[in-house]
């Protein structure tokens, strides 16, 4: 996770000088769009003195944050990772809003349909962190086992071909989907050689039991609230019978 702040953070930093005037009329999102008469008159310099300070001073407190939240408290990370980034360009969007209002109708238009996307894209991902962050529960019926919560699975039972406890965590590359936190990972992951996961913990864990289904990716199961060892023998019982 400490590679994943360091990278947006130089990404963030890096944005301020990637956009220049020469350049704007291609990568400056709304100028871009601007007919040439548009374009003349906007304050381009000026906008763009705003721009750099904006994402240098950003990329620097992004980092510095992250790295107070890692050591301090990792649990916060995956929400700084989420939010402060959304936060901070409805910041720069609304303080720099005199550029877009004062100039045409087809900019003005631009801005409210802008900031409308950023506040209901923050609302989306304020709404799933709190979704992933439920517990996971075990519910059993005769014939599957069902783990209820973000991103539960209905297994059933004639589908598993082998239970096993683990005491580490296989390698894990990368997320496809899902969320991931210093607590919690959860959702679809892939370790090395495209091999993918369906990951489903709690951290910290002292076992992990993967349960191998036919034509799915294995489960890797590691929740609060559950003896993954007599889980496992709970779910040998129920194949065998």
């Amino acid at each position: 996770m400490i590679f994943v702040v360091l990278g947006l953070g130089g990404v963030f930093f890096g944005l301020g000088y990637l956009i220049t005037e020469g350049n704007a009329s291609l990568l400056l999102s709304g100028y871009n769009t601007m007919n040439s008469e548009d374009q003349k008159s906007f304050p381009l310099k000026e906008y763009l003195r705003e721009f750099k300070r904006f994402h240098q001073l950003f990329g620097l407190g992004f980092t510095s944050l992250g790295l107070v939240f890692y050591f301090l408290d990792e649990n916060w990370l995956g929400y700084h990772l989420g939010i402060t980034p959304l936060l901070a360009y409805l910041y720069f969007y609304w303080n720099t809003r005199k550029y877009t209002l004062q100039h045409s109708r087809n900019s003005k238009r631009q801005f409210w349909i802008g900031l409308s996307v950023l506040i209901a894209v923050l609302g989306l991902v304020v709404a799933m962190l709190f979704w992933s962050e439920r517990k996971n529960t075990i519910v059993w019926t005769d014939r599957a086992l069902t783990i209820e919560g973000p991103y539960g699975r209905v297994i059933p039972l004639e589908k598993i071909d082998s239970i096993k406890l683990l005491d580490d965590l296989p390698e894990i590359s990368s997320r496809l989907h899902g969320y991931s936190t210093g607590s919690v990972a959860k959702g679809k992951f892939k370790g090395p050689k495209d091999v993918r996961y369906h990951l489903l913990l709690d951290k910290p864990y002292e076992r992990v039991l993967k349960i191998s289904i036919s034509g799915e990716p294995p489960i890797l199961l590691s929740l609060e609230g559950v003896d993954e060892v007599a889980l496992a023998e709970l779910l040998k019982n129920r194949i065998i019978n």
